[in-house]
């Protein structure tokens, strides 16, 4: 995916101001022809490299108990950079302490619950009934 259809598909779900929900995005859109270290996981030292986010996460979505992750936009950049992620939404039946486990080599904080700020604007995600949304954010 390139910046130009992933900043489109952030527009669609009404761009991100910082207040209220903000736009969600699958891996593929967030990683795909993203070399940029600062969009996810920019407080990491060292950092485990664009490469190694995309692997684990998608390791992690291919799991049984696990329905989807996604990525929470945080900040839309100027000037063509990549936009920041500081979180991502694990859809699983899994504990938030089997998640962190899984996401190790991410060097992620605790994890949290729920969407930030509200459910996404546009996309209409489904979360299972035995399921729940656990977060893992880089501060």
């Amino acid at each position: 995916m390139s910046l130009a259809n992933l900043l489109a598909e952030i527009e669609l779900q009404g761009g991100y101001e910082g207040v209220g929900p903000e736009p969600v995005v699958s891996l593929e859109q967030f990683f795909e022809d993203n070399v940029d270290l600062g969009s996810i996981g920019g407080n990491l030292n060292p950092h485990p490299g664009i490469a190694t986010f995309y692997r684990v996460l998608r390791e992690i979505r291919d799991r049984p108990d696990v329905d989807d992750v996604l990525v929470g936009i945080s900040e839309v950049l100027e000037n063509g950079e990549w936009p920041f992620a500081n979180h991502v939404y694990v859809i699983t039946t899994a504990s938030p302490t089997d998640v962190a486990k899984w996401a190790a080599p991410l060097d992620s904080d605790e994890p949290g619950s729920g969407w930030w700020n509200g459910a996404p604007p546009r996309w209409p995600i489904q979360v299972p009934g035995d399921a729940h949304i656990v977060t893992l954010w880089w501060d």
